[in-house]
């Protein structure tokens, strides 16, 4: 939830007040579900319970003709505390990330060789593909005038860590061909 609650104070911190649609519609522009693990249904569960923490206060609660009413919400003084607690303890705590290859890894020898190596070869060919379509995908989402210029740093650290993982893969097919491994 941490990361859910950095984000979306974050978001409040740059424009304020604001609708959870409106904070879904930035964090999808930003790919926040790649790289930050966000589920977008989240969202509207986690304004809740900031609301409740005192953290963002509903400012409006408009309806428009026969549309829903949308709360726009705004930060508050501890809302701000907790943003800038998160953001420092993100920056300056390394925590490892929960892969589940690295956890089927320690089985590998389990998979008969030739279910392994076309795992490990579909894995490689869907990283390529996601790799290769991040460059438009991105590149598009990057150019809207009002996309913030680093959180293109974030999609390029997805990509970084995908090509590392791809070139791991690319040397394990080696290794299970030669009979290295497993």
């Amino acid at each position: 939830m941490s990361s859910t609650r950095l984000l979306i104070l974050g978001t409040l911190i740059i424009k304020q007040p604001r609708h959870g649609y409106d904070i879904r519609r930035e964090l999808e522009m930003w790919s926040a579900d790649r790289w930050a693990n966000i589920a977008y249904g989240s969202i509207y569960s986690a304004l809740n319970t900031m609301a409740k923490d005192g953290l963002i206060e509903a400012v409006s609660n408009d309806q428009k003709d026969k549309q829903a009413a949308r709360t726009e919400y705004m930060i508050t003084g501890p809302g701000k505390e907790e943003f800038e607690r998160l953001l420092r303890e993100y920056w300056w705590t390394w925590k490892p990330m929960i892969d589940p290859l690295q956890v089927a890894l320690t089985f590998m020898d389990r998979l008969p060789r030739d279910e392994l190596l076309g795992a490990l070869r579909y894995r490689a060919q869907w990283l390529r593909s996601t790799l290769e379509a991040l460059k438009y995908m991105d590149a598009g989402k990057m150019s809207h005038p009002s996309a913030p210029r680093h959180i293109a740093e974030n999609l390029r650290l997805s990509a970084a860590h995908m090509e590392t993982e791809l070139h791991w893969i690319e040397e394990a097919i080696g290794k299970v061909e030669r009979g290295e491994l497993p």
